[in-house]
């Protein structure tokens, strides 16, 4: 068990229980999207203990540092009578026990965050309607290797959900965005 992965759990289960708790007092149309984010993180940060405290319980006591794919290839082994190796290529397998040279896990990660904070000064300075479909065209582009097609579908299709669920059904204006709000005042828009 990874208890790095447990701690950040925990913290985050704190921070969505505090201002899920702080929200609780605040008017219905104030603390609908705290609850709204903050009761399925906490519902998911509990989950996820849970499972961390299976897994604990289930780690072997002995020193026992085989990957799952070399035990369950024992335990065919020993079942069939004869030593048996399987065909297949350790990369290739979900979750593979390959372990990346930490250079390439600082390149990924500092991918995620870029993406993650691009998205957010996005929204700030240009809004959700025009942050969003950007940030969807670079990413699936880029990242996820779509194809044209693909992207301005999977784009069109987001944009217009993020539209009609907060827009008309939910009623509420999404943040237009500071530089677009200049622009818009500047030009009389």
């Amino acid at each position: 068990m990874n208890v790095s992965n447990s701690i950040m759990t925990v913290l985050l289960l704190a921070i969505f229980s505090v201002m899920v708790f702080i929200s609780s007092g605040y008017p219905p149309g104030a603390r609908f999207m705290t609850f709204v984010v903050g009761i399925p993180a906490i519902v998911l940060c509990l989950l996820q203990l849970g499972l961390d405290m299976r897994e604990w319980r289930h780690v072997p006591a002995s020193g026992d540092n085989r990957s799952d794919f070399e035990k369950a290839e024992e335990e065919v082994s020993r079942m069939v009578g004869h030593q048996l190796h399987f065909d297949v290529s350790h990369e290739l397998l979900a979750g593979g026990d390959t372990k990346l040279d930490p250079r390439t896990m600082l390149r990924r990660e500092i991918i995620v965050w870029g993406y993650f904070l691009g998205l957010i000064a996005g929204i700030i300075l240009f809004g959700f309607h025009i942050a969003v479909p950007v940030f969807l065209i670079t990413f699936l582009l880029l990242q996820a290797k779509a194809s044209w097609r693909m992207t301005l579908s999977l784009t069109a299709l987001a944009t217009v959900a993020l539209f009609v669920v907060f827009e008309r059904l939910l009623r509420m204006s999404l943040h237009s965005g500071f530089v677009t709000d200049y622009i818009t005042d500047l030009f009389g828009f």
